[in-house]
């Protein structure tokens, strides 16, 4: 399973549509919550797999930086060796949320359609 770096922007652009610049607006949060939650709690993810899905948005010091202050600060995963991460039970807690806001988005999405095709 891969992560959707273009599917993700754009999520995170319709939450920040409505002010949500933090959690579900903020597109370097999905993507590493998304990629630490491949591995589960069980197994660690090298810093180095959250950078192949972020290198296309944004550079490595503001990645490493999210990590630090807000991933790690806010208990969703933890650091266990040089470049080694683990997601924590509320870090998954987060990325179902960030999958759920995802469906959300995608059925409001299909809703809008079927709405602009009555004429």
């Amino acid at each position: 399973m891969t992560v959707d770096v273009k599917w993700e922007g754009e999520v995170a652009e319709f939450y920040r549509s409505f002010g949500m610049n933090q959690g579900l607006g903020d597109i370097q949060y999905r993507l590493i919550l998304k990629v630490l939650s491949l591995n589960g709690v069980s197994k660690a993810t090298n810093f180095s797999d959250i950078r192949k899905y972020t290198d296309e948005i944004a550079d490595r010091g503001s990645i490493a930086s999210k990590m630090k202050t807000v991933i790690q600060f806010e208990g969703l995963a933890k650091k266990i060796g040089r470049g080694e991460y683990v997601i924590t039970e509320k870090g998954l807690l987060a990325a179902d949320f960030i999958d759920k806001s995802s469906k959300h988005y995608k059925s409001v999405k299909k809703t809008l359609e079927r709405v602009e095709r009555i004429p």
